[in-house]
């Protein structure tokens, strides 16, 4: 695992028409600090805060909530807007993500029977691509499973051997992702502020997405009638 930089949390709020925003979202930025809200489409009438903010490894027990909740708090401490109500929800929070913005990189995708996929193969947290990756290599290596009639170690290695390059493509954006959401000094947000204000820009960015995200995937249709296979378990009676 590779820290990168940052640190993100986000947590549902119970009153989001006190905030006065509408639909959407909005947001405040200050040099490596990052704390927005905005609606929660999945149960109107609610939002989830969203908070991002640059440090170095912490030490802390992942499994500790007060302890998450003290340190986001600490974090931005000071910061005007309405970052303080916002972090007066978090006492009654109980949704609470918290991690690293953090990289994973594995050496090899499977050993022995077990092949790992997305986030777990080549993660990066935020902005990684993890899910995307995750059903691309879910319909490969499934695909490379059925071709191989079973051969596992067979199946593995071609199915690493078509996705590697590309999910690691898809992993680097997620480097950029903390200083992007959160730039470490008051000339980076201008710079980050006026590309996003820039037509050409935003589609210079989305054209430069697509190269990464793009990849042409193996046609499996014709294993579709690969003989079933037979699942053994422990014991008498198991299937």
């Amino acid at each position: 695992m590779r820290h990168l930089g940052h640190y993100a949390a986000t947590w549902s709020l119970p009153d989001y028409a006190g905030f006065g925003f509408g639909e959407g979202s909005i947001g405040c930025n200050t040099p490596g600090r990052l704390a927005s809200v905005g609606t929660d489409n999945r149960n109107p009438g609610t939002a989830r805060a969203f908070f991002v903010f640059a440090a170095d490894r912490l030490d802390h027990d992942r499994h500790d909530q007060r302890t998450q909740k003290a340190l986001i708090a600490e974090a931005f401490a000071g910061i005007g807007w309405d970052v303080p109500r916002l972090l007066a929800t978090l006492d009654d929070a109980d949704d609470l993500y918290f991690d690293s913005i953090s990289r994973a990189d594995v050496d090899t995708w499977s050993r022995g029977r077990v092949a790992l996929l997305g986030d777990a193969a080549c993660g990066a947290t935020i902005g990684g691509m993890g899910t995307g990756t995750a059903i691309v290599a879910a319909y490969v290596l499934a695909g490379e499973l059925a071709a191989h009639r079973g051969d596992h170690a067979a199946a593995f290695a071609r199915y690493e051997s078509l996705l590697r390059a590309y999910a690691q493509g898809c992993q680097k954006s997620g480097d950029r992702t903390g200083p992007f959401l959160a730039p470490g000094s008051a000339f980076t947000l201008r710079m980050r502020n006026w590309m996003l204000g820039r037509t050409f820009v935003l589609n210079w960015m989305l054209e430069e997405g697509r190269k990464v995200t793009n990849i042409e995937l193996p046609d499996y249709r014709a294993h579709r009638k690969s003989a079933p296979v037979t699942l053994r378990g422990p014991g008498p009676g198991s299937h």
